[in-house]
């Protein structure tokens, strides 16, 4: 998609005095995005430690040198889980800092 495409979808927003200009709208819309994603992220995470009543260092320690095939693919998938939500909130941090 070109700068043109991009500035044409934006226009509305700005038009609407939604927003003051069309690098605005972006920003705010790419934060939300990023927001939403974060706490997509964060929730996973929480359901993990509702449901294995541990938090991810606990569980991990629990599970050393001693965790099945199913352990560690929880493992892995809570690790990945937090990883992407650290990334998430990485970016929102950049985005608000620029």
């Amino acid at each position: 998609m070109n700068a043109q495409k991009i500035t044409a979808l934006l226009k509305p927003l700005v038009i609407s005095r939604i927003y003051k200009d069309e690098e605005s709208a972006l920003r705010n819309i790419i934060i939300d995005y990023a927001e939403k994603k974060e706490k997509y992220y964060k929730d996973i995470i929480i359901s993990f430690e509702k449901k294995y009543k541990y938090d991810f260092n606990k569980y991990t320690k629990k599970i050393k040198n001693t965790a099945t095939m199913d352990e560690e693919e929880i493992w892995m998938d809570w690790k990945s889980a937090i990883e992407m939500k650290e990334a998430w909130k990485s970016t929102i941090k950049q985005l608000i800092d620029n």
